[in-house]
């Protein structure tokens, strides 16, 4: 059997802040909202891959005001951050097109029943509202030769598995494992239509125990690549499993913590298991 090489291509990128304004808004599941944004700040912005992220920064819910970092000026890279409190939340790009000679971005956030800054701001967005963005700070491109995608997510993380399956060669199978909870209403509808494919295989768990019985049962061979997002304590049990128990090349597979219950603005650059670093 052929080796399948699980190289992504990656590059840094300018980093900086974007002042955007909101073209329009619309729900693309029943508990997703697409919120497109438009301003000429974004027009030298790129994303490439499904792991690249960048910062919302929405107005205080309580005065109104937008607080964020600023660009430390055109074409240099860095930010000024503010010395205030701000209110930003990491989102993944979905698309970034040109419309009528203006670059517009497209940013999927999923909505809970008990949202923060971010989701009561995006459950109340109005076009002509004011965002800062930040980042990305770099991008890297989908694995192009793995026969199978395992995708591992919850919610937050259904516009990236999106990207993944959007992205990634035709002829390359994906398989989406979605802890069922807030927000991920429609998963599987959501996955279909965002990613152009009808042929995903989306299973849906109801719990951390199912979801690792689920991929344990399922195993990771030499032809697949995983990518897991979500909470940080679930993430936390997958990294486990792909890192101690198959013991998985570190280019096969991706594990980020998005959220982590019970931890407010957690930092998803945080290692998911102190006791465990990567090498």
């Amino acid at each position: 059997m052929t080796a399948v090489s699980f190289d992504r291509r990656g590059r840094r990128l300018r980093f900086t802040a974007r002042h955007a304004t909101v073209l329009d808004v619309r729900y693309v599941a029943p508990s997703i909202v697409r919120i497109r944004v438009t301003g000429s700040d974004l027009s030298d912005m790129v994303s490439e891959g499904p792991t690249d992220h960048v910062r919302v920064f929405v107005p205080d819910p309580a005065t109104g005001e937008l607080v964020a970092p600023a660009a430390i000026g055109p074409d240099v890279d860095g930010i000024v951050r503010p010395d205030r409190p701000s209110h930003g939340r990491d989102l993944t790009p979905m698309t970034i097109e040109r419309v009528n000679e203006h670059t517009v971005l497209s940013l999927d956030v999923a909505l809970h029943p008990e949202p923060g800054p971010l989701g009561d701001w995006a459950f109340g967005a109005v076009p002509g509202a004011e965002i800062v963005i930040v980042g990305p700070r770099g991008t890297k491109s989908v694995v192009q030769d793995a026969r199978c995608i395992l995708l591992i997510a919850d919610a937050t993380a259904l516009p990236s598995c999106a990207r993944w399956a959007r992205e990634v060669p035709p002829a390359t199978a994906v398989e989406v494992v979605v802890l069922s909870g807030a927000g991920s209403e429609g998963a599987a509808a959501y996955l279909a239509e965002q990613s152009g494919r009808s042929d995903l295989q989306v299973t849906p768990v109801h719990s951390i125990a199912e979801l690792m019985h689920t991929v344990r049962a399922r195993g990771v061979d030499g032809t697949t690549y995983v990518s897991a997002a979500g909470e940080a304590g679930a993430m936390a049990e997958v990294r486990r499993w792909l890192r101690r128990e198959l013991e998985l090349p570190r280019a096969q597979y991706t594990v980020s913590g998005y959220w982590k219950r019970g931890v407010s603005a957690f930092d998803h650059h945080a290692p998911l298991d102190p006791s465990d670093p990567d090498d």
